[in-house]
């Protein structure tokens, strides 16, 4: 597949800081070893050539604690080792730059230290005010030549001489040294701005594909629920308040309400998204009964164009299988968004399932006009029109598919109908499982019955969902719309429990949590933030937060009532749990 739909990291690595680190050691180290033994062999020289002490023990001095930059870079931060190593040869300039009087040419060393600042200091004030110091030092000291306070030693004129060139060597050896480093630490810095702004573009280019392919798929669902609703418009009489609604639609609707709740679920993981990852979570699920149920609903929207669904499941179709429930509907709906957007006017679109060598072969079969052999793979490119088939283009859905059955370690590939039009088929390794654990298990709503919940939301959409909800299960419902309200609404009618929406305007629901708790006649109260992010980060903030529970919009009935349940009910049986909380 040519697109690649998984981002690319944006965040450094610890890989990337270990080489960061490393490289500036070897540089710091590089560094040390050579203003070492240079210290080293100018003091013995100097000391041969003048016979005073108090040019050789500095000298050694010197070359000791430059070595001694090599165990701060082992044991410590290899910044520090820079840092000690520039005023280390700050120091030892200005020292015999004194010593040596005019002889030493301390100007000299004026750019060396000028790129050392550059290399060691990377905020800007830091280099200013450095810089700054280094030019009031030098000034002091070429003045201190002309008006001595500190006497310099007293050298011969051939002493001077050798002195002269030994000084213009070496200021030369450290110029060349810094600005070797300073021009190799700019090629570096250079070539990593240029990957940063590839791994940026790569990442918009992903993020924005990520867009469309949630807009894609959450697309599908929504006909579903946009064509049931437009029918019963239609025709009703618009002189009554009701309409009657058959049950094979509402499950319909209800069915793509969940596939378009799971679309925006995975379009959340942001944090996914930004660290490149894009995980296999594995479930075992009823897939006979799951395809059937995925068919049915998309019967609905294949009848607006007179296209029946014909659904074919072979005997050896194991009964529960564990795979990614929600990478497969996206697969199995994109195949058939497509077969229902591509196929000839009352047409029939066969959907076959069954085992084969170990795998589990999904087919889907149109009535189109069928696709050209010299662009079969290409129809798995993004936004294809295939002239006289497609009216419009195929969009993200069949790059997606492939994407996701590759994940799974499967492949989908497109072939000829012999009856005409083409035939989509998936081929992927399944486990074969036992059946889970029930999940529907009975909701006793009596147990909740006359209790009062507050709810707290600037949204009156959802005042209405948490008011349907909540009367269902004899609850009596207290709407506020922002959280002071809330606050006043609590201490009027002391709830059973508080729904608390995270983001309003002006005091957010963690705000307002810490308003609750110091209220005495309050903070016992069980307290649940609702939101529509269902981030890692938000559900961290919750619990930081010490909120005694959260919810993630659309909040499903029975989260809510398991949720109540465990925090009203359940904490009066059990008492340790409300003196916990």
């Amino acid at each position: 597949m040519k697109n690649n739909f998984t981002p690319t990291r944006m965040n450094g690595s610890d890989a990337e800081a270990d080489d960061t680190k490393e490289r500036m050691k070897k540089i710091v180290n590089s560094m040390a070893k050579s203003a070492s033994l240079l210290a080293f062999a100018l003091g013995c020289l100097l000391y041969y050539m003048t016979g005073h002490k108090i040019i050789l023990f500095p000298a050694l001095l010197e070359s000791a604690l430059f070595l001694s930059i090599l165990l701060i870079t082992k044991y410590s931060k290899p910044v520090y080792g820079k840092r000690f190593m520039f005023f280390l040869h700050s120091i030892s300039i200005w020292f015999f730059g004194i010593l040596l009087g005019p002889a030493s040419q301390v100007y000299l060393f004026a750019p060396f230290l000028a790129f050392c600042v550059f290399l060691v200091f990377e905020k800007t004030w830091s280099q200013v005010l450095i810089l700054a110091a280094s030019l009031v030092a030098m000034i002091l000291i070429v003045i201190n030549y002309r008006y001595p306070v500190m006497a310099s030693l007293s050298l011969n004129k051939e002493t001077e001489l050798y002195l002269h060139w030994l000084v213009i060597a070496s200021a030369t050896f450290l110029n060349g040294a810094a600005l070797y480093y300073y021009a190799k630490e700019s090629r570096y810095q250079n070539r990593q701005l240029k990957k940063l702004v590839h791994q940026l573009d790569k990442t918009n280019q992903a993020m924005r594909i990520y867009v469309r392919e949630t807009t894609h798929e959450i697309r599908s669902p929504l006909n579903v629920v946009n064509s049931i609703l437009q029918n019963y418009i239609e025709t009703a009489d618009h002189g009554k308040k009701t309409v009657q609604v058959g049950i094979a639609h509402m499950e319909a609707i209800h069915f793509a309400c969940q596939d378009m709740q799971l679309v925006v679920s995975n379009a959340l993981g942001w944090s996914k998204i930004e660290a490149g990852k894009d995980e296999i979570v594995k479930s075992p699920f009823h897939f006979s009964d799951w395809v059937l149920h995925l068919c049915d609903t998309y019967e609905y929207l294949a009848k607006r164009r007179s296209v029946h669904i014909n659904i074919v499941l072979h005997d050896n179709l194991p009964e529960y299988i564990l795979a990614d429930k929600s990478k497969l509907r996206t697969i199995i709906v994109n195949l058939l968004s497509n077969a229902i957007k591509f196929t000839a006017f009352r047409s029939i679109i066969t959907v076959k399932a069954g085992m084969k060598n170990g795998l589990l072969v999904v087919s889907v079969m149109d009535q189109g006009m069928g696709i050209p052999a010299d662009r079969k793979e290409h129809i798995f490119d993004p936004y294809v029109t295939e002239p006289g088939q497609h009216t419009e283009s195929s969009g993200l859905g069949l790059p997606i598919a492939r994407h996701m059955a590759r994940m799974m370690g499967g492949d989908l590939t497109a072939t000829d109908n012999p009856d005409g039009g083409s035939i989509f088929t998936l081929r992927m390794p399944v486990e074969i499982t036992a059946a889970p654990p029930s999940a529907h298990h009975i909701l006793d709503f009596s147990l909740l019955k006359g209790l009062k919940v507050l709810v707290v939301d600037d949204d009156p959409l959802n005042h209405l969902a948490f008011s349907l909800a909540l009367k269902r299960m004899g609850i009596e419902a207290i709407l506020a719309d922002s959280g002071p309200q809330g606050l006043t609404k609590a201490r009027l009618h002391q709830p059973d429990a508080i729904l608390m929406d995270m983001i309003m305007p002006y005091t957010s629901g963690v705000e307002m949590l810490s308003q609750f708790r110091a209220d005495r006649n309050l903070r016992h109260i069980p307290f649940i933030l609702v939101s529509g992010n269902s981030y890692c980060e938000v559900k961290e903030e919750v619990t930081a937060s010490g909120a005694d529970g959260f919810l993630s919009k659309p909040v499903n009935i029975e989260q809510l009532y398991t949720i109540l349940k465990e925090l009203v009910i359940m904490s009066d049986v059990n008492p340790q749990v409300s003196t916990a909380r």
